[in-house]
């Protein structure tokens, strides 16, 4: 397997988003846009199906070791689930912001299945509902929950 490596991490963002792309295209969307680079800016996912716009944000959970830089594979003194909880509010800020810009667009949160966002995703679940963002939950078998 050799060194460790956080982009082989089942639960790094831009596995999670490639799980997420792969299930909406297997139920018919048609990928118009998909970030590969997780520090480019914009939706990681858009994709349309009979008109209807699709915006996917996506984060991965962080890992407990650094990820670059001279302490590269060393463990983190942080707890990776306060650095999950800012990753999710980011996400929750871009998909109202994505909202904001177009009413009509679904507009759709990503995370890997960790208790921390799911924990999240419940407690805000009703708003969530009312506003019509989705959720999609990537397990480590790629298995997708979606909350609506």
């Amino acid at each position: 397997m050799g060194e460790w490596s956080y982009e082989r991490e089942w639960f790094e963002e831009t596995n999670v988003a490639r799980k997420i792309r792969d299930y909406l295209q297997e139920t018919g969307y048609q990928i118009i846009k998909f970030n590969e680079d997780k520090r480019q800016k914009g939706p990681d996912i858009v994709a349309e199906k009979d008109g209807l716009k699709v915006v996917v944000e996506v984060k991965g959970y962080p890992s407990d070791k650094y990820v670059r830089g001279e302490k590269r594979g060393q463990k983190k003194p942080t707890n990776p689930n306060l650095q999950a909880k800012h990753w999710f509010s980011e996400v929750l800020l871009q998909v109202l912001l994505a909202k904001s810009e177009n009413t009509n667009a679904v507009v759709c949160m990503g995370f890997p299945k960790f208790s921390v966002y799911e924990k999240l995703i419940g407690q805000l679940e009703h708003i969530l509902r009312n506003l019509g963002i989705i959720c999609y939950l990537v397990d480590e078998n790629g298995e997708i929950t979606v909350i609506k």
